[in-house]
C-alpha cells in the first residue's frame, strides 16, 4: 500500500473490499472531504488514465474523495479478451460496487462521507443497477454513455437523483438518453457537453467542463442529503 500525506492531500493505493474479493483502487482524500465519488473502470475501451488525471483530480480540487477501483481482476480480464464474458456483466459488476460501497459507508476514514457514484458506458449501466438495489448506500449517481441501456429493467428502480452526461455531437447517447430519463421515477437531469462528440475526455476543456458539473451536482445533492 502507497500512502501519501502532504498535509491537504491523503492518497493511498490498496486493495478494495468488494464482496468475496479484492480490488485495485486509489483513495484519494482531501483536506475537509465533504463527500467521496465512487469510480469504478475496467471494461475493455475504459482508459485508467482518463480517469486519474482529468476527473478525479478536478473532483478532488473541489472538496471530494475519490475512489477509483477497477472492477474486474487481472485474470478476468485475460478471461474476457478471449470470451467477452465480463465486459457487459452489469450483474457482476453491480454487486462489486454494492460491495465497494458498503465497505466505503464502514470504513473508519470515509464512513463519514455520503457517497456519489460516477460511471462511464457498462460501469455507468452499473452503478444505476447499484443504486437500484441499494438505494440506502447512494445519494445521487452520474452516468455516461449509450451503454447505459444495459440497466433498462432497473431504472423504474432507481430512487437517487441522476445526472446523465454527453457530447453535444452524440447523437447515440442523446437518444439512449431521453429513453433512460422515460424511466426514472425520481429527480434526473441531462447536462449536454458543448464541443464535444462521444469522448467526454477527449480535451482539457472537456474534462474541465465535466469535473465542473459532476462536482456542483454532487455537491448540491450531499447538503440535500
Amino acid at each position: 500500500m502507497d500512502n501519501t500525506n502532504s498535509g491537504n492531500w491523503k492518497e493511498e493505493t490498496l486493495q478494495v473490499p468488494a464482496g468475496a474479493l479484492f480490488l485495485a483502487g486509489t483513495l484519494c482524500i482531501p483536506q475537509n472531504a465533504r463527500g467521496m465519488v465512487l469510480f469504478p473502470y475496467g471494461v475493455e475501451g475504459e482508459a485508467r488514465v482518463s480517469y486519474t488525471e482529468s476527473l478525479a483530480s478536478l473532483l478532488n480540487n473541489n472538496g471530494l474523495a475519490t475512489l477509483l477501483v477497477e472492477l474486474l481482476t487481472p485474470e478476468e480480464k485475460a478471461l474476457d479478451r478471449e470470451t467477452g464474458y465480463f465486459r457487459e456483466n452489469v450483474e457482476i459488476m453491480h454487486q462489486r460496487i454494492i460491495g465497494i460501497a458498503d465497505w466505503l459507508s464502514e470504513n473508519e476514514q470515509t464512513r463519514h462521507l455520503p457517497i456519489c457514484y460516477f460511471g462511464v458506458g457498462v460501469t455507468g449501466a452499473a452503478v444505476l443497477a447499484a443504486a437500484a438495489i441499494r438505494p440506502d448506500l447512494v445519494v445521487t449517481v452520474i452516468a455516461v454513455g449509450a451503454r447505459l441501456l444495459l440497466a433498462d429493467d432497473y431504472l423504474p428502480r432507481v430512487e437517487a437523483p441522476v445526472l446523465l452526461l454527453s457530447g453535444e455531437q452524440d447523437s447515440q447517447d442523446n437518444e439512449s438518453n431521453q429513453h433512460i430519463l422515460d424511466q426514472l421515477q425520481g429527480e434526473k437531469k441531462v447536462e449536454t457537453i458543448r464541443g464535444s462528440s462521444g469522448n467526454l475526455f477527449e480535451d482539457v476543456n472537456t474534462q474541465e467542463e465535466v469535473g465542473r458539473i459532476a462536482s456542483e451536482w454532487c455537491l448540491r445533492h450531499i447538503r440535500l442529503g
